[in-house]
């Protein structure tokens, strides 16, 4: 995010590109001015996430490739640190074989991120001109918001196109066994 402060001398930053969002999409901008009311700015979060594991394979792959150069701890965040990062840090902690109800619990608990109502003042002014006034509210709360419907439309679409969590992390993410063993070895610890 352009207003987030320049790394502490040490931090290493790694940038990625955005390209499947309301600013990156004009398909996806097309999608809500079809459809003004909260329920199409939903389903417009769950084409934003039918999209994520494709376009998140590179970068998953780059954050991985960090994290076995001994790149831990890591930061990783986007400007609302709830979509693309939650897509990223469900499937880092799927390779780790932790348990999906945790896995649903971390992502979800990104619900209260702090800069929500700073988003919220910007999403308004921009969806204004669009949805109706008595939509608003509501449309802007979808997105904002993590819904288990959003992440199951990332997990439906990956099973669709590669078959398997496991097929996807090394497919898109070139995540095969023998990495997936260092990183565990390399992130996990005995308790």
């Amino acid at each position: 995010h352009p207003n987030d402060p320049p790394p502490q001398l040490g931090v290493q930053e790694m940038q990625f590109g955005i390209r499947n969002d309301l600013r990156a999409d004009p398909a996806l901008a097309r999608l809500i001015v079809s459809d003004p009311t909260a329920r199409g700015t939903e389903r417009v979060m769950i084409e934003i996430y039918r999209r994520l594991p494709g376009y998140m394979g590179s970068t998953l792959s780059a954050i991985v490739g960090r994290l076995l150069e001994g790149g831990a701890p890591l930061l990783v965040h986007c400007s609302a640190g709830k979509d693309r990062t939650g897509f990223v840090i469900a499937m880092l902690l799927r390779a780790l074989e932790v348990p999906e109800p945790l896995i649903r619990a971390d992502y979800l608990a990104s619900r209260d991120w702090p800069g929500a109502e700073l988003h919220r003042a910007s999403l308004e002014e921009r969806l204004r001109p669009v949805v109706a006034p008595e939509e608003l509210r509501a449309a802007v709360d979808a997105v904002l918001d993590v819904r288990d419907v959003y992440l199951d439309a990332a997990l439906q679409a990956l099973q669709t196109e590669y078959g398997s969590i496991p097929r996807y992390l090394e497919t898109a993410a070139g995540l095969g066994p023998e990495r997936v063993e260092r990183l565990r070895e390399r992130l996990l610890v005995d308790v």
